[in-house]
């Protein structure tokens, strides 16, 4: 029976997952009272290491024999690039407007974070006004080595899709042909490589190394379900410790390449219900800064869920025998 209650609460995790997308620390005080993690030795820990290191062995395995889809006509591509392209310029903007560098929760104080206030307002004027869009990625890239000098490496990685989505803007945006046709394959993996970093450090750093933070969030903001369907055993630590778990699975299995527009698909579904929920508990504030939050991720998502993976850099191009099945798998007939 408990075996079966640790596999009913596995499945409603992976497939609600509501603690998975929400940044626990833009809700929560950073000085929130130490509370204890699930140790790596604990059996629930260990259960969920195999869980997830079968998920990603199915993504790899599924990645050879999913049909692949069509990609979008150029109109399509080029709308959903320039959703990708204001919705970062506007959460840019309207966070340096709440003083704040890249999230909510990073507030810019001194001389030196000042200056990258000024810069983060300038480069998402300049997004939404799609004007010197090059000039933009590059000091997109400026300012994120700006935030980490201020905040840390970590906390910097933890919005490395920042990154990604600089690169994409910027090797879309070379004049020179011969330059653009070589980099323009790349832009794509590289936002998904640099959003699936962001994911693989937001779930360490804020649900799987120290849990104290989500548990504080989860707790606070009662959305811990799973004691409420009957599951005793799932307090606030194991809710934790899964949707981190689930958060850090589609991380890795971005990176890898491997049935991107299925993760990209449960992110979405995972953001969507997060911000649903406050907004049915009458919390219309900590919606918003939410989406805001969540903007430039949301572009990549559709971006991701539209071009897919990214053909250049993938797992299944370092293994042979992957490599063959995934060549034979595209010659089949695509599907619309």
């Amino acid at each position: 029976m408990g075996k079966l209650k640790l596999l009913g609460a596995t499945l409603a995790i992976c497939v609600a997952g509501t603690g998975a997308s929400a940044h626990v620390n833009w809700f929560v005080d950073g000085q929130a009272e130490p509370l204890a993690n699930i140790p790596f030795t604990d059996p629930v820990f260990l259960v969920w290491i195999c869980i997830a290191f079968g998920m990603v062995l199915t993504s790899v395995w599924l990645d050879g024999i999913l049909p692949t889809l069509r990609v979008a006509d150029t109109k399509l591509r080029h709308d959903f690039m320039e959703i990708l392209r204001v919705f970062t310029g506007m959460s840019f903007l309207l966070t340096a407007y709440e003083g704040s560098l890249v999230a909510p929760h990073k507030v810019a104080f001194g001389p030196f974070g000042l200056g990258l206030l000024f810069m983060q307002a300038i480069i998402g004027l300049m997004l939404i006004a799609n004007r010197w869009i090059k000039v933009a990625a590059l000091l997109m890239l400026v300012l994120q080595v700006g935030v980490a000098l201020k905040f840390g490496i970590l906390p910097a990685l933890e919005y490395a899709i920042i990154v990604g989505i600089a690169f994409f803007l910027l090797f879309n945006s070379i004049e020179d042909e011969s330059r653009r046709d070589w980099l323009k394959p790349y832009s794509v993996d590289a936002l998904r490589i640099w959003t699936g970093i962001s994911l693989l450090v937001l779930a360490i750093g804020e649900k799987l190394a120290p849990s104290a933070l989500g548990q504080v969030f989860v707790a606070q903001y009662q959305w811990n379900f799973m004691e409420a369907l009957g599951f005793g055993f799932f307090d606030d630590r194991v809710f934790v410790l899964s949707a981190g778990m689930v958060e850090a699975v589609l991380g890795i299995v971005l990176i890898l390449g491997t049935t991107v527009r299925l993760a990209v698909l449960a992110l979405s579904v995972m953001m969507a219900i997060s911000n649903i929920v406050f907004i049915v508990q009458g919390n219309n504030e900590a919606a918003l800064v939410e989406f805001i939050g969540h903007m430039p991720i949301i572009g990549a998502a559709l971006v991701l869920l539209l071009l897919g993976y990214g053909q250049r850099l993938k797992i299944t191009n370092a293994i042979p025998s992957l490599q063959r099945a995934t060549a034979a798998q595209g010659a089949a007939p695509r599907v619309p």
